[in-house]
């Protein structure tokens, strides 16, 4: 005689349908989000979106680094500082040298910088959602973070297309090459909060926001609107912190010191 254990063992699993195919979900996620996330949700994956993610950075970021003179960015970016006008010209012949190399190492690493980002992002918004009594775990936060961050590519594609048609490329091409934002209203010399404030409301990034809130809307089974409160929350945050830096020196600027 069997007993309902045995019955319960002998039950099959649930089919738990095809396997999720990556590039169909990076579409998906562009154009049909609400059922993507869903299915992310159910089975989050990581490996072959981060992939191509990095890879597709790399190219566009070495493709990009090949064509600019990093010395000549570097100066740009010193001239933008009011206090290196009164440093002695070996001084700032050698934070040239060092800002130059720092620029192009970190062209090159971008794949490396890229995947620290996505980390620490998918980490804080699980931190911010288990705090607000949502649910999921790392591997949902990260699998989300990275289907979300898409647009992001999509405009980094679109920049290096831009940038490669120029014949130079300065650190104001560099800066905002896809007018997809409101900085190009503004010098960034001489109106750098201005500058930084209209590069934050920038489309792609705001994309990217809206997808995060519908992937962690899915992932932790909140409401869409707790979803946008905690997602918004924290984007304001990063941008408000971005602005300490031109804001401390638009004041310098100002004072003339």
């Amino acid at each position: 005689m069997t007993t309902g254990q045995d019955n319960a063992l002998a039950t099959p699993a649930p089919d738990p349908g095809p396997k999720p195919n990556p590039v169909q979900r990076i579409i998906g996620v562009l154009f049909s989000p609400d059922a993507t996330f869903a299915s992310i949700a159910k089975r989050p994956d990581w490996v072959l979106p981060l992939v191509i993610l990095c890879v597709v950075g790399l190219l566009g970021g070495i493709a990009v680094a090949q064509r600019v003179d990093f010395s000549a960015v570097a100066r740009d970016a010193m001239d933008t500082n009011p206090q290196t006008a009164k440093l002695p010209p070996d001084r700032v012949a050698t934070m040239v040298r060092f800002t130059a190399a720092t620029m192009k190492v970190t062209a090159y690493a971008s794949p490396v910088l890229t995947v620290i980002i996505l980390l620490i992002v998918g980490g804080v918004l699980l931190l911010g959602f288990r705090l607000f009594g949502g649910e999921g775990d790392f591997k949902q936060a990260f699998s989300v973070t990275i289907y979300a961050w898409y647009p992001r590519l999509a405009k980094g594609i679109l920049a290096a297309v831009i940038l490669l048609s120029k014949k130079g490329i300065s650190i104001w091409d560099l800066q905002n090459p896809v007018r997809s934002n409101l900085g190009f209203l503004f010098d960034p010399k001489t109106q750098p909060v201005q500058f930084a404030l209209g590069s934050s409301l920038d489309l792609f990034a705001i994309w990217s926001v809206v997808l995060l809130i519908i992937g962690f809307a899915a992932v932790s089974r909140l409401s869409r609107m707790r979803s946008a409160m905690i997602v918004g929350g924290l984007w304001i945050i990063v941008n408000v912190i971005a602005l300490i830096g031109p804001l401390l020196q638009s004041l310098k600027a100002g004072s003339g010191q």
